[in-house]
């Protein structure tokens, strides 16, 4: 085997690519603060979008209110509380009188925002490609937890809260968003898919092609329009742009576990979507594509394959549990349960989707409710800042040494004593 090529042959050429990267992230900014200049020149401001989420509520005072997601044209959504008794469907065209004073910067650089707002019209929910799929796929269930979860499964539809605890007590919230765990399950099977037709073809007209890079280039540019149609979902968008330049990358020769790699990809995208930086999933994601590098970089050729599928998942849970409990504080022995859930998607993945093709997407829905419906004992445990420091030193030494591994492993386990 030859020896794989460097990212880069001198430091001077990614110095010289993060300081291209740096201009347009300032650039980005600029052109983002004057925009939120102009926003605030208004007392109120319009915000036209479509209503992506429904969250009912209930007030300190006992009053029921709606908590309303609206997301525009540039993927900025606006949360807001609404009081009065209107019914609301998904997917409708609302416009909404926003008022400006209540949203600072930061805010606004994050494309999320919370204000007070006053409606002032709404239309029936628009014939989307988006919303056509998930009617179809709502249609053959008939619980409104299933309905939800294949919703996000499929289409990164926003989740209740409801649903959105159950898949926490469970461990599996990163089964629900979509990621590069999904971007994966997709390749592989479309390629394999794909592969019998290429390969007749190529065989009788054209057997000079290369079958990997044609199927592989088709795959991406499915995948291209997937990321269009689940509205650039940000975990999935690091997933796609890393895919990309990963197999660009592979074909001059250059080793795909590779921590630059990782850092130009996260580099790259936050340059042009500064509020990815502010991201809970993207960041999240590129962590669990990291401690799947530092597995890989020191323990890749000592397991077979399958060894090496059900390590990395019982890694990878114990790694990611202190960061993911800075920002989530749900802590349950049932989340173990994620380690065998996580290797069954990538079967279950796949087989629901064809399902759902042919219209028996509901075939599972009682085992599903059942998973849904386990009641286990959880206790709300958050990781301090400081702790959080600490971790991602350690993280950052676990890709020089190994020797770092092991107080990521004490430190995730540890959490469970709170238990």
């Amino acid at each position: 085997m030859k020896p794989y090529l460097p990212l880069f042959q001198k430091r001077f050429e990614m110095a010289a690519i993060l300081a291209i990267l740096g201009v347009i992230l300032l650039a980005n900014i600029a052109f983002k603060y004057a925009d939120f200049l102009e926003f605030k020149s208004y007392a109120w401001a319009t915000f036209r979008g479509d209503l992506v989420n429904i969250v009912p509520l209930v007030a300190k005072d006992g009053r029921s209110y709606k908590r309303l997601y609206v997301k525009n044209g540039d993927g900025v959504t606006l949360t807001t509380a609404y009081f009065a008794k209107d019914e609301f469907k998904l997917n409708m065209r609302v416009g909404f009188r926003v008022k400006t004073d209540e949203v600072d910067f930061l805010s606004f650089l994050k494309r999320r925002f919370y204000a007070q707002s006053v409606l002032a019209w709404a239309n029936e929910p628009e014939d989307k490609l988006r919303a056509k799929l998930f009617n179809a796929i709502a249609s053959q269930h008939e619980e409104n937890l299933t309905k939800e979860l294949f919703g996000a499964l499929f289409l990164a539809v926003p989740i209740s809260k409801e649903l959105r605890d159950s898949v926490q007590l469970l461990g599996s919230a990163h089964i629900i968003a979509i990621s590069g765990f999904h971007l994966g399950i997709i390749f592989g099977f479309l390629y394999a898919l794909l592969s019998v037709p290429y390969r007749f073809f190529q065989n009788r007209y054209f057997p000079y092609r290369n079958a990997r890079w044609d199927i592989s280039l088709v795959v991406f540019l499915f995948l291209g329009f997937y990321l269009w149609l689940i509205d650039m979902t940000p975990s999935f968008l690091r997933s796609y742009v890393m895919g990309v330049i990963g197999f660009l990358s592979l074909w001059r020769g250059v080793n795909l576990v590779n921590f630059e790699l990782l850092f130009l990809c996260a580099a790259f995208l936050t340059a042009f979507f500064p509020h990815l930086a502010f991201n809970v999933g993207f960041i999240l994601s590129c962590f669990g594509v990291f401690f799947i590098f530092v597995y890989v970089r020191h323990f890749g050729d000592r397991f077979r394959v399958w060894q090496s599928v059900v390590i990395i998942n019982v890694w990878l849970f114990l790694a990611m549990t202190p960061l993911v409990h800075y920002w989530f504080d749900m802590l349950s022995i049932a989340q173990f349960a994620c380690i065998p859930l996580s290797l069954l998607f990538v079967v279950f993945y796949p087989v629901e989707a064809v399902l759902h093709i042919i219209g028996q997407g509901g075939i599972l829905d009682g085992f599903i409710m059942n998973l849904l419906n386990v009641k286990a004992y959880n206790a709300e445990v958050k990781t301090p800042l400081w702790l959080l420091a600490i971790y991602i030193v350690f993280s950052l030494g676990a890709a020089r040494s190994r020797i770092f591994m092991l107080p990521l492993i004490v430190l995730g386990g540890g959490f469970f004593l709170f238990l």
